[in-house]
């Protein structure tokens, strides 16, 4: 019986763990495009323009790593992307750009997220993390800023906008050289 004491704990940690783990890029989780093009700066340059005419203001570009990430940009989420109708909501456009077998491979990921202050805010509350005897709200807030504060949640993805983004990036690199097809060898 001791060991049964200490198996479930061990077996739930690792559970969570193995559960938390990523899966790092793939089509699962990007919609993914295949060229020739060897030269990663021009495809970063492509998706930056290609951001840029969707209406996202670029926030960080990391030329190393491949990345160009945008500022969320507040939008009205259709019916079916959104989870309440009272709460803010946001897209957020991330483009990756990284070596294949034999091309380079565009990821692109648009995040649909739905502001969540005021449950997370009701729900931490309840379960006494939030508030200690004799700490007043502007105590609790008083170092930090309300966007630091608010919480936004991740509800899914934008396929749609991640299309357009990879048919942009697809226009402006044609010239230069012909796509691969997923799947391709």
């Amino acid at each position: 019986m001791p060991i049964l004491r200490f198996a479930f704990p061990l077996a739930g940690c690792a559970l969570y763990l193995v559960g938390c783990a990523s899966s790092g890029l793939s089509a699962r989780n990007y919609s993914v495009h295949s060229t020739t093009i060897k030269d990663r700066n021009v495809l970063l340059d492509a998706a930056q323009t290609a951001l840029i005419a969707e209406g996202y203001r670029i926030d960080r570009v990391d030329l190393r790593n491949g990345l160009v990430s945008t500022e969320p940009i507040e939008t009205v989420l259709q019916r079916h992307e959104r989870l309440s109708s009272r709460t803010r909501s946001r897209r957020h456009a991330q483009v990756r750009v990284e070596p294949g077998p034999e091309f380079l491979n565009i990821y692109c990921k648009v995040a649909l997220q739905e502001q969540m202050t005021e449950a997370h805010r009701m729900f931490e509350s309840q379960q006494n993390r939030l508030d200690t005897p004799g700490q007043t709200p502007i105590d609790r807030d008083a170092a930090t800023t309300n966007e630091q504060n608010t919480v936004w949640r991740t509800t899914g993805r934008d396929k749609v906008a991640e299309r357009r983004i990879l048919d942009i990036i697809r226009a402006s690199i044609h010239h230069l050289s012909p796509s691969v097809p997923m799947g391709a060898p």
